[in-house]
């Protein structure tokens, strides 16, 4: 028998993966249901996304979405289109030419003296100086990894960045990487995904305890802790202390993500969204156009704005606070003073919160080996990030726990 810890996607789907190998498997959730982060709400305007709005579709997802019998939905033509604001207009590509020569120019020679690979402890923003110049940095670099790692440039390390972006992170037995062909989600929206886990779960005799916090873990039970990091470094700590030590020392960032539907109109930028420099005064990192990306996401045209709080060097909007900075937002991009048809309800309790990718991931990378044979752990802090590679580590920590030394420990302790 395996116990998973968490009923997140993680979990789900590391429970799925443990029934395939033929095992019996109970999961734990301290909240009331399963999900974690991903959910998905429909409102009389469209679907609103809690979290992530779709996969990046590969060999991964595909067997994924195969198993679950759900038919992809793939994202239009229009969301190829993608924007980053300077200058006070959106910008498919932010570089003046002279400053894209010496983009080319600088990182040519770094290739040339094959010095592209990120220094020790080198961040983004040092790297992307380096490689490509300052305004590379500042225009392209930066507001690019922000809108995906939610925190400055600065704090990220290059090296765990490139890591998780690549064949996978060391020390976590990645599979390689799968071809990539675009975005896809579910019909229903994300929440579809999960749905079908647990219900597909429930369907193959899995026990679910809800309301139900973990303490301890039971070294005489194979065990898959699906939980955030702060939760992991708690209960690990007995088991793997100086890996503990490591995932506890992760900084968090918080996220906000506000979805509000609009009148559709003639002027309407068209495309995957518009990702905004802090130089340009706008507060949200990004804003993604649902209704351009997707079919079927609303009546109208709908939006979901991004604040972070770059690991609290940024305030984070209160729920009386977003329609103002929305409405300022979009008139800067916009130009353009358009009321809401509405927004979407807002989450339920505090920000979800995203591990900074700084040189910490690095360290937890290298202290995986410390986990007894028992235990495995998934989950975002790991060196990889996005909902099609979090299906790879949950896959991996599944096959780590029903691996022969695995069942052979867990006989023994038996």
């Amino acid at each position: 028998m395996v116990r998973v810890i968490g009923a997140g996607l993680s979990g789900l789907a590391a429970a799925w993966c443990v029934t395939e190998a033929g095992q019996d498997v109970e999961v734990v959730e301290a909240a009331s249901g399963p999900g974690g982060l991903i959910e998905t709400v429909h409102t009389p305007e469209g679907l609103v996304e809690r979290a992530a709005n779709g996969f990046v579709w590969s060999e991964t997802t595909a067997r994924w979405f195969r198993e679950l019998e759900i038919t992809p939905c793939r994202a239009n033509d229009a969301s190829r289109r993608r924007f980053i604001f300077r200058d006070g207009r959106p910008r498919r590509w932010p570089l003046s030419p002279s400053e894209t020569a010496g983009l080319v120019l600088r990182a040519g020679w770094a290739w040339a003296r094959r010095d592209l690979r990120p220094r020790d402890t080198e961040t983004i923003a040092a790297w992307s100086t380096r490689i490509g110049g300052e305004a590379t940095s500042r225009w392209l670099a930066t507001p690019a990894l922000q809108g995906i790692y939610a925190a400055p440039a600065d704090r990220l390390s290059a090296r765990a960045v490139f890591a998780g972006r690549s064949r996978g992170a060391p020390g976590t037995g990645a599979r390689g990487k799968s071809r990539s062909r675009g975005i896809v989600a579910p019909p229903g929206g994300m929440g579809e995904f999960v749905e079908r886990l647990f219900e597909g779960l429930r369907a193959r005799g899995v026990g679910f305890a809800f309301d139900c916090r973990s303490d301890t873990l039971d070294a005489s039970v194979a065990t898959i802790v699906a939980t955030s990091a702060p939760s992991a470094a708690r209960l690990i700590a007995p088991h793997a202390p100086r890996l503990a030590e490591a995932i506890g020392r992760v900084p968090m960032t918080s996220i906000v993500s506000v979805t509000a539907f609009f009148a559709t109109s003639t002027s309407d930028l068209r495309g995957f969204g518009v990702l905004f420099p802090r130089e340009t005064g706008v507060r949200a990192l990004g804003v993604l156009f649902n209704t351009d990306i997707f079919d079927g996401r609303g009546t109208g045209r709908s939006e979901t704005w991004v604040y972070g709080s770059l690991a609290g060097a940024l305030p984070l909007p209160t729920t009386a606070e977003v329609p103002e900075w929305i409405a300022e937002d979009r008139r800067r991009l916009t130009g353009r003073t358009d009321r809401p048809m509405a927004i979407g309800p807002a989450r339920a309790g505090s920000p979800p919160l995203l591990p900074v990718y700084d040189g910490t991931i690095l360290t937890i990378q290298e202290r995986m080996a410390d986990l007894p044979p028992w235990l495995a752990l998934a989950g975002n802090y790991l060196g990889r990030l996005g909902v099609a590679k979090l299906l790879d580590v949950a896959r991996e920590a599944a096959d780590r726990v029903t691996g022969s030394a695995a069942v052979g420990a867990s006989r023994a302790r038996g």
